[in-house]
């Protein structure tokens, strides 16, 4: 018997999802019937006349009541009716009849105290009822029981995986990254390289009495490679990666964050020398007088600063985090002797970097001769490394939809547009009609790219499905160092595209939509920031706003004064060389797309022809 139950066991626990499904389908067959059964008794009852109480002493005054159904705890009771079949029965021969709804009365149960003898004195059939409960009944106490029972064993479950310890295999990995995997952060491998020879050699410096680092903080944009430097370090050490996702530490149950933090540093400790590394320590580390602090942060931001105070940087274990919101870090977290050091990784500003991102990335791909790197590059100003991986995918998945055997450079060019537009390509019929204007208003952003001398990498008219028409890609700056004619030319190449609609056609549209927000957010770093308005002066108005000591409505009124200026001398611009617009308008209404060097190939013609 043992042994069967034992089997039994067994058999549960390996199908266990099985045997779950069978348990909820088959309770949710026995609801359906047991409903059905209820509804089908409601029906019949229902069929049953109902009578006042008045025709039912009449019924038994005129000898027509067989047998009375009822119940001392129910509000009604049934009759039976003889019919001609049951009127010449005998009372055994009755019993075993089965009158039909027609043939059967229900009343109200006067229930008073006398009320059986009364039935019994005047030869009526009398049968109690006894109190039970409908199956229905049954079932839904059985349930009512069932499922708080179920309830709490889900609970104690979740609780039992919540609790669960950290495991070293889960956590710990190896790293067979290198710092020539890291592309662009030249500056940045340079501070961090004597990370990696203080793990192979403990004692480095220490005959000069120098402290080493216990951790760094890497912060900066998603996407920018601060985990790829962190695995880095640890792949040129040769060193055990320990990653802790930070947003793991929390959970719902006071101390467990706390409780995890010190099982990763026990392990950490056991694998030294190694690289422990909280990646999103913001969720975590967030400053403890804010509203997103509770105890529960509270608790494992303690534990952290309490585990790395407990160790020198000359133990083995160097702690590596990275935040996108280092400002949110909580003081005691970023203060001296716990991330001593603080590297903000920034996206690549060199288009020279993105061409080596994008030669990495496109390594594993076949790739057609016609694939112009520097080009691409020059077009996503702004992008990150995780960007550009994202966009050498993207290029390969159109080249199948598009069944090439290869990625050329119009799949991805497509692909820079649905990552720039968040919208694929619209078909041509869309937006045949519009095409002139598309033309003449993205031709007016190129020229004034052309005019003022600042460089295009391409310009194209292909509409997506965001609603974006066209689009004139500019290039970066060859110095930090921005001009006030810097940031008025943008405002000018902002406007072009609305005046050259409007020189061409004496009319405007919502196409400068994009256009305009661009340029008032410039024109409020113009006049509030940068000190470029002399009538606003050499004053940051964000400050001044915290301080409440400035009405906005001046530095409103400076930025509409200006708008107006640079608007006005950006149609007169356009106006003077709108032979250049139409020559490109006409050239883009071709070929759709044209890059920065066919570009200027056009406007160079087209001045050589005045």
């Amino acid at each position: 018997m043992k042994d069967n139950w034992n089997k039994i066991k067994e058999f549960i626990k390996q199908n266990k999802k099985n045997f779950i499904r069978l348990l909820i389908s088959w309770a949710i067959c026995m609801i359906c019937l047991f409903s059905i059964m209820n509804s089908v008794k409601v029906q019949q009852v229902s069929k049953i006349e109902k009578v006042d109480y008045t025709d039912f002493l009449e019924d038994i005054e005129n000898g027509k009541v067989d047998t009375v159904y009822y119940s001392t705890s129910d509000e009604w009771m049934t009759y039976t009716l003889l019919n001609d079949d049951t009127k010449d029965m005998s009372k055994e021969e009755r019993d075993s009849y089965i009158y039909k709804s027609k043939d059967k009365r229900r009343v109200q149960y006067p229930a008073y105290d006398t009320f059986r003898k009364d039935m019994l004195e005047k030869d009526v059939h009398l049968v109690l009822n006894r109190n039970s409960a409908s199956a229905i009944e049954v079932l839904s106490m059985i349930i009512s029981l069932a499922v708080p029972i179920i309830w709490v064993v889900l609970i104690m479950k979740m609780m039992k995986g919540s609790i669960k310890g950290v495991d070293a295999k889960d956590i710990i990995q190896t790293s067979d990254v290198k710092f020539s995997d890291v592309i662009g952060q030249d500056e940045i491998l340079d501070d961090v390289k004597f990370i990696t020879e203080l793990l192979k050699n403990r004692e480095l410096g220490e005959e000069i009495g120098a402290k080493v680092p216990k951790g760094i903080l890497l912060s900066g944009e998603p996407g920018t490679g601060k985990t790829l430097i962190a695995k880095a370090i640890a792949g040129e050490a040769g060193v055990p990666f320990i990653y802790v996702n930070s947003s793991s530490l929390i959970e719902m149950f006071v101390g467990l964050g706390a409780k995890r933090v010190r099982e990763t540093f026990k392990i950490a400790r056991e694998n030294a020398p190694c690289i422990v590394f909280f990646d999103e320590i913001d969720s975590i580390g967030i400053k403890r007088d804010t509203r997103g602090s509770n105890t529960e942060n509270e608790q494992t931001i303690n534990a952290l600063l309490q585990e790395m105070d407990g160790f020198t940087g000359r133990d083995g274990v160097f702690i590596i985090a990275a935040t996108n919101r280092a400002d949110k870090l909580d003081s005691a977290l970023t203060r001296a002797g716990r991330f001593d050091r603080q590297i903000v990784v920034n996206k690549p500003r060199d288009w020279k970097v993105r061409v080596k991102l994008f030669e990495f990335y496109l390594k594993q791909f076949s790739v057609a001769d016609d694939i112009d790197i520097e080009t691409l590059a020059k077009q996503i100003s702004g992008f990150t490394g995780a960007d550009i991986a994202a966009i050498c995918n993207e290029a390969s998945i159109i080249a199948v939809m598009h069944k090439k055997p290869y990625v050329d450079m119009a799949c991805m060019e497509e692909a820079i547009d649905k990552k720039v537009f968040k919208g694929n390509r619209a078909k041509e019929e869309h937006f045949k009609e519009d095409k002139k204007i598309v033309a003449y208003h993205e031709a007016g952003h190129a020229v004034m790219h052309y005019l003022l001398g600042e460089p295009m990498s391409r310009a194209s008219i292909i509409g997506t499905t965001s609603g974006v028409g066209g689009v004139v890609f500019g290039e970066d700056s060859d110095t930090q160092f921005l001009t006030k004619e810097y940031y008025e030319n943008r405002v000018k190449i902002c406007y072009a595209g609305r005046a050259s609609e409007q020189i061409k056609f004496n009319s405007i549209t919502q196409g400068a939509s994009s256009d305009i927000t661009q340029a008032t957010g410039i024109l409020e770093e113009y006049v509030s920031r940068l000190g470029f308005d002399e009538e606003f002066g050499l004053l940051d108005m964000n400050v001044l706003a915290e301080r409440q000591i400035i009405d906005k409505s001046n530095a409103f009124e400076l930025m509409q004064k200006k708008s107006k200026e640079l608007y006005i001398e950006t149609v007169e611009l356009l106006t003077k060389n709108y032979n250049l617009v139409e020559k490109l308008a006409k050239a883009l209404l071709e070929s759709e797309t044209l890059s920065g060097k066919e570009i200027e190939e056009v406007l160079h013609d087209a001045n050589a022809e005045v």
